[in-house]
Formats: structure tokens, sequence, C-alpha cells
């Protein structure tokens, strides 16, 4: 087990973290711990109270890599063990911290799992004191006061501790304490170095998407020594990720709304079966995405588009519609074109097999000139709503299409085997005819009581007018009053 701890200045915090890690029950010659000193001044050296192997990496900032997530993937790149536990540098650990972490990693290579905290606004302990308050059980007695985040604490618990993950399950790691094994981090490629806050977010979002299975480990409880960022600086935060959120984290809000860039990530990786679709159904297919100001696609053209290269008449050409096709789309970059024989059969499987999973959430799949009942969003409203990986119909001419929620897909790969028999046992798989789907059901409303804790939440900030009013709209709808007349 490897201890990451990036730091830039901080070093008191910072030797009350050591101090606490010296303190823990698993045993110490299978932890190595490292402080990855990203620039401190003065240097940052090791304290009296640590772990036994303790190391300093010096990291070297330049104008075009600095900051946490530059300095975390450097640290890491020479490491061999084989989990690595992420930490804070102001965070305090219950002495049986770290074991409730390796518990679930020797089960298991897919984990992520998170610890627990409280924050915390005071305290007042040397290294040494706190040292010896933990080596004696007093680890609760160091703050009878302290402060949960309760919108954390409702995105776990409204999903049965993460057993039931959904879009907005990566926003459970937010940092502090979390661990995966060395192989896992190396699959998702660690931090994105765009980041320079919220990098832990993001990288929530990749993990979610490559089928990690997250654990909230609740008898994993740590302190954490001052305030977030963000509750100091909260609008400043708030404008500085914004821009960078929208681009690569589609399931963020409602962040794209009102904005025409072509973002980094898609909501959609869309893929066509054009081999007998006309061209009429592809621009209808097509328009539909485009319509749709909050949320954006990509899109992959299966076709033999190889025969096109030759001499054709205009008069009489039997690859019109396949031609009209690309000429539509040859020139934008959202499309690419692939090449597909005309007389291969794909089965369900062979098409997801193709996919390769990056970190666009949902996937759709359509063939042919898809029946006019079919409406793709309502089919990704569906699948929020009911959980499952994978929902599809199937018209009377027998073409199919079908929505993939991409975690499930990734975590059906990792399985091995068949993908849609691992979706079907991990997630939950369904088909109907395209008469039977309900492509109308409504996004799921809160509950009453996830209402009034988001109310809460909210309160707790100095709320501006506008979302007063906001607050107000959703109480009329969950409690399905209506207005006075």
């Amino acid at each position: 087990m490897a201890v990451i701890i990036s730091c830039r200045n901080g070093h008191d915090k910072l030797n009350l973290t050591l101090a606490s890690l010296a303190a823990q029950t698993y045993p110490e010659h299978l932890v190595a711990v490292y402080v990855i000193d990203d620039g401190s001044v003065p240097p940052i050296e090791i304290p009296e109270i640590s772990p036994t192997h303790t190391t300093i990496i010096k990291f070297e900032n330049l104008a075009n890599k600095w900051g946490k997530a530059e300095a975390t993937n450097f640290g890491t790149s020479s490491l061999t063990e084989d989990v690595f536990w992420f930490l804070d540098a102001d965070m305090v650990l219950e002495p049986h911290h770290l074991a409730q972490h390796m518990k679930w990693h020797h089960g298991a290579d897919d984990y992520l799992v998170l610890g627990w905290k409280k924050f915390v606004k005071e305290w007042g302990y040397s290294p040494q004191d706190l040292y010896a308050r933990l080596k004696d059980g007093g680890y609760e007695a160091l703050h009878p006061v302290s402060e949960v985040k309760e919108q954390w604490e409702a995105l776990v618990a409204d999903t049965d501790d993460l057993r039931n993950a959904n879009l907005g399950s990566f926003r459970t790691l937010v940092g502090a304490t979390f661990s995966m094994t060395r192989k896992s981090w190396i699959s998702i490629g660690g931090y994105n170095p765009e980041f320079k806050l919220g990098n832990d977010t993001e990288l929530g979002w990749r993990t979610l998407l490559q089928g990690l299975r997250y654990v909230p480990e609740r008898d994993a409880n740590s302190w954490h020594l001052g305030l977030t960022r963000i509750e100091t600086n909260r609008e400043l935060v708030i404008a500085h990720n914004l821009p960078i959120f929208a681009n690569y984290m589609p399931g963020v809000g409602r962040l794209r709304k009102g904005f025409a860039f072509a973002w980094k990530i898609p909501d959609f990786e869309v893929i066509l079966d054009c081999r007998l679709m006309t061209a009429e159904s592809f621009l209808k297919i097509v328009n539909v995405f485009e319509a749709n100001e909050e949320m954006q696609a990509r899109y992959r053209l299966w076709g033999p588009w190889e025969i096109l290269a030759g001499r054709y008449s205009v008069s009489e050409d039997e690859h019109e519609q396949l031609r009209a096709i690309y000429r539509f789309a040859f020139g934008d970059a959202r499309f690419t074109f692939e090449d597909l024989d005309s007389a291969t059969h794909l089965s369900v499987n062979d098409i997801l097999s193709k996919v390769t999973v990056r970190s666009t959430p949902f996937l759709i799949f359509t063939e042919g000139n898809p029946d006019e009942a079919i409406l793709f969003l309502g089919m990704r409203t569906h699948i929020i709503g009911t959980g499952n990986g994978l929902e599809g119909v199937v018209d009377p001419l027998d073409q199919r299409t079908f929505i993939v929620f991409t975690p499930a897909l990734s975590r059906a790969r990792s399985a091995g085997g068949n993908l849609q028999a691992n979706i079907q046992s991990g997630w939950g798989l369904r088909w109907d005819d395209v008469g039977q789907f309900d492509f109308g059901r409504p996004a799921p409303r809160p509950s009453v009581g996830q209402f009034f804790k988001m109310v809460r939440t909210s309160l707790k900030r100095k709320p501006r007018l506008k979302d007063v009013f906001r607050l107000a709209n959703k109480a009329l709808i969950v409690l399905h009053v209506k207005k006075a007349k």
C-alpha cells in the first residue's frame, strides 16, 4: 500500500496528518508513505512523528506544469505498490482507517474506496499530543463538535451506499481520502492535468464511467482540518470551474445550457448503421440530437463507404442514399466513417464489442430507418429512471435501437464473456417492441425527504433571491401543490 499525499505548504497540518498515519493499526511494514512536495516554501521535511517508511518526492514546478494533478501524476509514475491511497495533507485519521480501506482491496481489484470524513474548524493539539491520544483510543474525543456535508451523505444514502450507482455518483469522489489499485489508477490515466481545481471531481467522472465499484466505507473515519476552498470562496471557485467542468463532464447539472461550444466530451456516442438508411432518416436522427441545447453528440457512421469511390451515374446511382449521407457529413468533425461490409450481420454483443469506452455517459445505436415512434432522448430519460444498464426496442421491420449506460458496459467488459448477459446480471437489461416502450417516462422526482435535505443544505449558504424562487418551484412539484389562481 502506498499512501500518497500531494502538498504545497501547510506544514503544520501535514505534520498532524503524518502523526495520525503513524498511529494506524495496519501493519507498518506493508505501508509506504510518499509526500509529494509541490514547491513548498520552506521545503517539506519528514517530521519526528511519522510512519517509518516515509519518503519526500520533490516535484519541480514549471510554467506549463504545476499543481496537484501534475504533482500527483509525477509522484505516482514510479511507484510499484499494489494499492494507492490518496490522502489530503489536512486530515486526522482514526487508527483503523487504513485497515478499513484495505479489507476491500484484498477482495477485488476494481474497488474505489471512499473514506468518511467530518469537518472541524478548530484544533489545538500538537503532533505529539495527537499521536498519544490516538494510541490511547481518544479519536472521537478530539472533536465533540463537527460538521458533515449533508449533500455528500445524501448522494451516498440515496443510492444504498452507492450499490445502485447512477450518473450523479461521481460527485462522491471529493478527494481527502480515497483508494484504488495501481492497476486502476494506470488504466484511467491518473489525474487530468487540465484541472487545477476540481481534479478529484473529474477523476470521479472517469472512474465511474470506467466501471470502478464505489465503496463508501463508513468505518474509515477522519477529521478534515478546516473548511474547503469552495466554502470560503464559493462564487469565485464556481466561476473558475464552470467552463472546464462543462467541457469534460456532461453529467454536471445544466452547465452547458445557453452555450454553443462543441464540448470536449459529448453526452452521447451515437452509432448509426447506415447500410440500409435513407438520407431522410439520417437527417431526422441527427436533427433530434442537435436540437437539444443542453446535450451534444458525436456520431459513428457504419457502412460500406469504400464502394462510393468508383464512377457512378447520377441518374442510376444504386448507392444514392449512402452517398447523400456521406456528402452531408464528411466535412463535419462530429462524424466519423467506419467501413462495414453490406453482408455482415452484427449481434448486439458484436456492436458492444466495437465500442471504445471513454468519458461519454451514453451510447445509442440504431439501424436502417428507425420507427418514428422512437424518441431517442426519451430513452435516456427512461434508462436514468430505471437504473438499467441497457434498454432497447425492436420495430416491426426487426430493426434494433438501444441505449447503453457506459459504466454498465465498462463493468461488463471487465467481467469477460457475454456482454449482454453481464449487463443483465450487474445492472439490468430490457428489450421491448417499439409499441410497448414508454418513451415519455418522466425523470424521477426527489422524495419529500430528499427535497428538504436539499433545502437545508442551500439555506446554510447565503441564498440569492433567484435560488429561493427556484426552491419554491421545486417544492410545488415535489408536493404536487397547485398555485392558487
